[in-house]
């Protein structure tokens, strides 16, 4: 028996140990900030004057593997529209755009056309950080029950509260 197979099985187990520790570091992050798969988090204000200013209500929902999606339907017509169907829209949404995408339509579930976002997101710290299409990325911090995403203004941050609605 050669001397190096006792030193090659032991490169070859270090080798893997390197690969598999990161592996489950990175698994371990993907659920550690708490985001909630199920349902989706409607803006405070839905329905309401941010709403009649704005022209349309949002929501956000977070997928499998690190996506997140803004949903934008016109005002008034989505005081009209009810929970499930914008889970359902925001699923028929994904599979329309499994890349990042900004996606305009009725998806088969509404009567008026709604814009969607689709972007990756990742961690910084304690917040989830993604593209929102400001000048600056957007941050996410997660609460019981609810979000608070906080864009980047010229002047000040702007931080909007996102309550979470479970699925029906």
């Amino acid at each position: 028996m050669d001397r190096t197979d006792p030193v090659r099985k032991f490169v070859k187990l270090a080798l893997l140990f390197c690969l598999l520790v990161p592996a489950v570091t990175l698994s371990a992050q993907q659920t550690g900030n708490g985001e909630s798969l199920s349902g989706y988090y409607a803006r405070a204000g839905n329905n309401a004057s941010p709403a009649k200013t704005a022209g349309n209500n949002i929501y956000i929902k977070f997928f499998e593997d690190r996506w997140v999606g803004m949903l934008f339907i016109p005002y008034p017509y989505a005081s009209e529209v009810e929970n499930d169907v914008i889970d359902r829209v925001f699923k028929a949404v994904k599979k329309q755009a499994p890349r990042a995408a900004i996606v305009r339509g009725k998806y088969g579930l509404l009567s008026e056309a709604a814009t969607a976002q689709i972007e990756r997101y990742g961690y910084l710290q304690d917040r989830i950080i993604f593209e929102c299409g400001a000048m600056s990325p957007c941050t996410i911090k997660l609460g019981n029950d609810h979000l608070e995403l906080i864009k980047p203004g010229v002047i000040n941050e702007h931080i909007i509260r996102y309550d979470h609605v479970a699925n029906p």
